[in-house]
């Protein structure tokens, strides 16, 4: 059942998710090394249930593309994140896209300036772009789990 499910998520993802194939790998990957994930489920329960591949007695076992987009990955705390909703994580994306802005923002005042036009600004401001670039990916699929999750496609139908 839980290899069926997730063929079936995979089905509907990949014809919305751009380079489906990347997430999946490093979504995969990243819940593999995740502290979170014990090698069969995981320690943080979402609300929705399109991001679960199998729940069994109140434990689920995240598909991989939740698993691309979540911020807790490298949490240690032990009394850490339990529940979770895609909501949150959406939340948590647009704050932080939100400071990377700004940041842009602050830059860019002091690349204008003769005085601080140096290398070091144009590298940071350059990974801050690329970060803002992957941030908004995270985004776009995050609000394409909530449209799915909404529509109820996995709410008992999957």
């Amino acid at each position: 059942m839980e290899d069926f499910r997730e063929i079936i998520l995979n089905t509907v993802l990949s014809s919305k998710i751009t380079n489906y194939n990347d997430v999946y790998r490093s979504g995969l990957r990243k819940r593999n090394m995740c502290y979170f994930f014990d090698g069969t489920f995981c320690k943080i329960k979402m609300e929705e249930n399109i991001v679960n591949t199998w729940k069994s007695n109140n434990k689920t076992r995240p598909h991989p593309v939740l698993c691309y987009i979540c911020p807790y990955f490298s949490i240690r705390e032990n009394d850490g994140i339990s529940n979770s909703s895609l909501f949150d994580i959406y939340s948590y994306y647009i704050k932080l896209k939100e400071s990377i802005e700004r940041e842009l923002q602050y830059l860019e005042s002091k690349m204008n300036s003769i005085m601080y036009g140096s290398m070091s600004l144009r590298r940071r401001k350059e990974e801050l772009i690329s970060l803002l670039s992957d941030i908004n990916e995270r985004l776009s699929i995050n609000k394409e789990l909530i449209k799915l999750s909404e529509t109820g496609i996995t709410n008992g139908s999957i």
